[in-house]
């Protein structure tokens, strides 16, 4: 979904900050989570117009934006923009390297400011074996802990390689989560999972109480908007996705993702109104 080169934005940084100057976004999950959007849907309007894009974003319904990137803002313009147009952040796909030991207290700085908790890893260069991938899982929980006592969490974004790759029969996702401490997220991308095979709710099952954010995404490629899908083709099963993470009951954030046209408002407002007519916007 996106390069590492639009992520590598934050550098070194000085130790550990307290729980206590991030109140606001410290919470339980939601009864009900609440419906965001992944603004590498959107990021050539960005590009061209943040202020402008998170106005539509907000009048379509979205309650948070989720970024990849920061548009050459610095994280206090980011917090008044969020502001001005009563959208919160709900999670930044953030590179490897920026929650590492040397990096990871500059990151949560500035995600404290811009009043995100959630740090999502969305893809990786890691030694390709399984133990690369357990050797991973061990950074994470090790990052968890740190970004725990913060007020926040970190987790790692799926594509299709991790269900598809395996090693003695065992996908790169069972042995990432399997070797994670519990504090680690999985933000399952739903569109990606059933592109690869497999089936999500499953998936959910087996590692339960990880997925605080979820990126909703149908099937890919195809048309970009959920509940839409190519002729011929199985789509992701959106009430059985929905009644596990209810049935779960950590989710705080559904957040929706639309790789089809990243000029127009349109799929991700086509995307909104599928979950306004499930009952989940």
């Amino acid at each position: 979904m996106m390069q590492f080169s639009r992520r590598n934005f934050l550098k070194t940084g000085a130790a550990g900050l307290a729980l206590a100057s991030m109140p606001s976004i410290v919470c339980a999950a939601s009864a009900k989570p609440q419906v965001g959007v992944q603004l590498y849907s959107v990021r050539k309007l960005c590009e061209k117009d943040l202020v402008g894009t998170l106005k539509a974003i907000k009048e379509m319904g979205y309650a948070g934006v989720e970024f990849a990137g920061y548009y050459g803002k610095s994280a206090q313009e980011l917090k008044k923009m969020l502001d001005d147009n009563g959208l919160v952040a709900c999670g930044t796909h953030t590179g490897l390297d920026t929650i590492k030991p040397e990096n990871l207290a500059k990151t949560i700085e500035f995600n404290q400011t811009i009043g995100n908790k959630y740090l999502m890893v969305p893809g990786m260069k890691v030694e390709n074996t399984a133990q690369g991938w357990i050797d991973t899982a061990k950074l994470f929980s090790g990052a968890a802990v740190t970004a725990k006592a913060a007020g926040m969490v970190v987790g790692y974004h799926n594509h299709q390689h991790e269900f598809k790759d395996k090693f003695d029969g065992k996908c790169k996702w069972d042995i990432f989560f399997s070797n994670a401490s519990a504090d680690v997220c999985s933000q399952m991308d739903v569109g990606h999972v059933v592109s690869a095979g497999e089936d999500p709710v499953a998936w959910l099952k087996k590692f339960p109480k990880r997925s605080r954010t979820l990126h909703a995404k149908e099937i890919y490629p195809g048309p970009g908007i959920l509940g839409q899908v190519p002729e011929g083709k199985q789509g992701v099963k959106w009430d059985e996705v929905f009644a596990a993470t209810d049935a779960d009951a950590v989710t705080d954030w559904y957040i929706v993702e639309s790789e089809a046209d990243p000029n127009t408002l349109e799929k991700i407002r086509g995307c909104i109104d599928f979950l306004k007519s499930k009952g989940r916007a």
